[in-house]
């Protein structure tokens, strides 16, 4: 089974996510892939923890400040996908065969009312209309189930007058039925609405990610660098928290590789340097 999925890269020299192209992709390769968004967001989050317990130090400076607000809304932004993205249809599904039970009883007690009515005026088509028991109508296709709900609450109202005056049936009975015909025809859809909900955060998680990277890569750690000697406990344990634990792939010992600190740029060693 071919599924779209965003291939994710983890650098852990520099750590960040970028959008490389669509592939097919496993369903290990999906749940790793979570797994690296997972625990990118959990960096983020502790290097925001940090940042606002030294408040007191950089509240005062307003290109800090704003960065910091900026980090906090784009990991709200990361959050508000993530849980899209972890959206389940199961609970959907369920109300779904909750509600279909509940317009099954309806339509079985307006149908029954309404063929004994028919038998009764020898009105064979009526009768043949209506001539569903609670076990034809659950175990039918869902959208065949819903059309025959529908004539049985058609035909009820057709003859209300007449089936009220015998008492066989209410309008308050009519009425049930079309609130459950309504619901279960909205929970129809919910299940698909969930999917492509959880679609579209995970396409838009990367990017989401991306973006609080590039605020703390080419922003707050650059502004990091005045609290270096200033306030070097702040600007060590920010450095702390910019770890990332390796996750979904190296030796999996859960072993943090701390982000360096910006340094001068070198020459690779050449390969007589041994």
């Amino acid at each position: 089974m071919h599924k779209r999925f965003v291939i994710i890269v983890f650098d852990r020299r520099a750590p960040q996510i970028r959008i490389d192209t669509w592939k097919q992709a496993s369903q290990h390769q999906i749940n790793n892939m979570r797994l690296i968004q997972e625990t990118h967001l959990k960096m983020l989050i502790a290097t925001l923890g940090v940042v606002d317990s030294f408040k007191s130090i950089w509240q005062a400076i307003v290109a800090f400040a704003t960065t910091r607000d900026d980090l906090a809304a784009a990991i709200d932004n990361i959050r508000a996908q993530a849980l899209k993205q972890s959206a389940s249809t199961v609970g959907a599904t369920e109300d779904k065969r909750s509600l279909r039970d509940a317009m099954c009883n309806a339509a079985a007690v307006v149908g029954g009312a309404v063929a004994a009515y028919a038998d009764k005026q020898d009105n064979h088509d009526l009768f043949k209309t209506v001539d569903f028991s609670i076990s034809d109508l659950s175990h039918q296709p869902e959208a065949e189930c819903v059309i025959n709900c529908t004539a049985i609450l058609n035909a009820g109202t057709a003859n209300i007058a007449s089936l009220s005056a015998g008492k066989h049936l209410a309008q308050t009975d009519l009425d049930d039925l079309q609130e459950k015909i309504a619901a279960f025809s909205d929970a129809l859809e919910r299940p698909r609405q969930v999917r492509a909900g959880t679609k579209s955060a995970t396409d838009q998680l990367p990017a989401a990610i991306a973006a609080a990277d590039r605020i703390l890569e080419r922003q707050m750690d650059r502004l990091m660098e005045r609290f270096r000697l200033t306030n070097p406990d702040f600007y060590s344990a920010y450095q702390v928290a910019r770890v990332i634990v390796d996750a979904g792939g190296g030796s999996g010992n859960g072993t943090p590789t701390p982000t360096p600190a910006p340094q001068a740029k070198t020459s690779p060693p050449t390969a007589a340097a041994k």
